[in-house]
């Protein structure tokens, strides 16, 4: 039986319901610049696992990305009322706790996911927080996941990965992780995790505890 030592959670679409603020800011933007918005579906699609960056190289082409991103995280950060915890998020940090497995944040958000933790009370949970702004390749390569795992000092067949979508899992292959657990109320689908190969898959944050203990 394998020893589990630690959970590495996603943020976005995993521990926190951020659906809404993610459309609304690349919406904001992107009108804003005078381009058309895509669908929340094929927004959903293309960000899924990616910083913003990504969207903006190929949605506004005309424009600085980083530029963009500065715009897309100044409204993030004005509407805070726009994202929230999940159910269930505050009693599985703190049976996983209990339970004596450390935990560690893989995101592909940028630093200000620590206040945004923060806002959630649940900073004090993480033993390590890995953001997009830390690292130079994001998920689904295994670099920002290994981070993590360096920061607890936990070897990776020890450790789950958690999130959902393809690049969550993608990450937790590539590190060999002990096994993923992709969570279907984010912006990827049962199909899709299904298809990168997730180990588990679950509907809801009161499914992972027995999972992992």
């Amino acid at each position: 039986m394998t020893d589990i030592q630690a959970v590495i959670f996603d943020a976005d679409g995993t521990i926190l319901d951020t659906r809404e603020l993610i459309f609304q800011a690349y919406e904001h933007v992107l009108s804003q610049h005078g381009y058309d918005v895509p669908s929340r579906e094929i927004i959903f699609d293309e960000v899924r696992g990616n910083a913003a960056d990504v969207t903006y190289r190929k949605r506004a082409v005309h424009h600085d990305p980083d530029e963009l991103v500065k715009i897309h995280r100044l409204f993030q950060a004005e509407h805070v009322d726009l994202w929230s915890a999940y159910e269930g998020l505050h009693d599985l940090l703190g049976a996983v706790k209990h339970a004596g497995m450390k935990m560690g944040i893989c995101t592909s958000r940028g630093a200000a996911v620590e206040q945004m933790l923060e806002d959630a009370y649940v900073k004090e949970f993480f033993d390590s927080i890995v953001h997009a702004d830390m690292v130079q390749n994001h998920k689904p390569h295994p670099e920002p996941l290994l981070r993590v795992l360096a920061e607890l000092g936990v070897a990776a067949n020890n450790a789950v990965m958690i999130g959902d979508t393809d690049a969550d899992i993608g990450a937790g292959k590539a590190a060999s992780v002990a096994f993923t657990i992709g969570i279907t109320h984010g912006v990827g689908s049962r199909e899709l995790l299904e298809e990168t190969g997730a180990d588990y898959i679950v509907d809801h944050l009161s499914e992972i505890l027995p999972l992992v203990t």
